[in-house]
């Protein structure tokens, strides 16, 4: 008897349609107080999600890095936006901690065309970089992805998307350089992304 009705349970939430969100309405949420202001949260999906973990020192000061490294570099190149929406469609707004942005996008809503450079600083957020957003970006052909290990002391960069998946990975530890694939004259330090190696100013 339980195992039927719990069969009968589990066809019925087979049934069952999310109601997904707009990026829209998402917004309008935020504008209304129906989320708070100061919440950590990402559109994915439609679905929202809520940052668990607070940000550590090490990832502060990661994300702060890289603002400055970037800016150093390619300044006047690019926008550098940190922690700040990408909007890939309706229902998908990540916010990324880095993201390099074409100078062309300025005084519009940036989208994954846009989006020369994403990078990700991972910690607590490992999983959920690799295995949730990760697939989402190559699912709208963002050109490049870092995810910063910050507890392996690498970075991992993704390149080459297909079919929703990244074709070239490959990782570099804090003694070598990684170069964009968009900025190809371009070097920068892996030892000084990590903080494990001086910056240079």
């Amino acid at each position: 008897m339980i195992a039927v009705a719990s069969k009968e349970m589990l066809s019925a939430c087979d049934l069952l349609e999310k109601r997904r969100f707009t990026a829209h309405e998402y917004l309008k949420m935020a504008e209304l107080g129906i989320l708070a202001h100061d919440e950590k949260l990402e559109l994915i999906d439609g679905e929202i999600y809520k940052k668990m973990s607070p940000i550590g020192l090490p990832h502060l000061w990661c994300v702060m890095r890289l603002t400055k490294i970037f800016e150093r570099v390619l300044g006047n190149k690019v926008f550098v936006s940190v922690q700040n929406p990408l909007r890939l469609d309706d229902y998908n707004e990540p916010e990324p901690d880095v993201v390099l942005f074409a100078l062309e996008a300025m005084n519009r809503q940036p989208t994954a065309k846009d989006a020369l450079l994403v990078v990700e600083v991972s910690d607590s957020t490992l999983n959920l970089d690799r295995k949730v957003k990760l697939p989402l970006y190559a699912r709208f052909d963002v050109v490049e992805v870092w995810i910063v290990n910050v507890s392996e002391k690498c970075v991992e960069a993704y390149r080459d998307a297909k079919d929703g998946m990244y074709r070239q990975v490959k990782m570099y530890d804090e003694t070598e350089v990684i170069a964009p694939v968009k900025f190809p004259d371009v070097s920068f330090s892996v030892g000084e992304i990590l903080g494990t190696k001086p910056m240079r100013f």
